[in-house]
């Protein structure tokens, strides 16, 4: 399941164009550091890294992946990125429950969030996180 993720988080980026940052880190023994993020995209409280990935994507734009695990269930992790989308002004992009594995983006002008999470079996979820924005002038 969680390789699953992270090759749908890899997907989405190669969709976007972006080019991987010299610092992608993936899973490894030490903890994943993941800098940088936007504020309406950080990464989920308590949860364990897996992946993160940042860079420039097409001209004038860059985005990101994060891939983690949490003990909390994906209806808690869905919560929380729905709320801090509405927070950031971001607006609903989809919200769906596929069987699940739960989906939700959202966005507004260059800005754009999607959070994907899964149930793990016992009871927290592994999910992903990729976001985009306009490249800081």
């Amino acid at each position: 399941m969680k390789t699953l993720i992270a090759a749908a988080a890899l997907l989405a980026l190669a969709a976007c164009g972006p080019k991987p940052a010299a610092e992608t880190k993936t899973a490894a023994a030490a903890p994943i550091p993941c800098a940088g993020l936007p504020d309406y995209a950080p990464v989920y409280p308590g949860a364990k890294i897996t992946l993160c990935t940042q860079g420039d994507s097409t001209p004038g734009k860059i985005g990101g992946a994060v891939g983690f695990t949490s003990r909390d269930a994906p209806d808690a992790v869905m919560a929380r990125y729905r709320d801090i989308a509405a927070a950031a002004g971001l607006k609903t992009g989809m919200d769906l429950d596929q069987g699940g594995s739960k989906v939700f983006s959202a966005m507004d002008g260059d800005r754009t969030m999607r959070i994907q999470a899964l149930p793990e079996a016992d009871g927290g979820a592994t999910a992903i996180l990729t976001w985009g924005a306009a490249k800081p002038s």
